[in-house]
């Protein structure tokens, strides 16, 4: 099954961190992969796993040489506080 994973990049202001590129490390038992992407001007950026993808799994987020997580898939929306 696939799972829409949605970070908002925000930098320490609070504003959106536009044009941002944006990394998702899975980790997995069997698999692991990563998915890269840029945060649109609202610091938003959009990732779905594939449709066979195992559950449960672990997922880090990285943008501006920060990394974030480890967080579950299946929550969805993160948030990410970038410096």
């Amino acid at each position: 099954m696939p799972h829409q994973l949605d970070p908002d990049m925000l930098v320490s202001d609070g504003d959106p961190g536009a044009g941002t590129e944006v990394t998702v490390d899975l980790k997995g038992v069997r698999t692991r992969g990563t998915l890269d992407a840029y945060s649109d001007e609202e610091g938003h950026a959009g990732f779905e796993t594939a449709a066979d993808d195992e559950n449960p799994r672990e997922l880090s987020i990285r943008g501006r040489g920060q990394s974030f997580g480890p967080y579950r898939i299946g929550g969805g929306a993160y948030t990410v506080p970038l410096d």
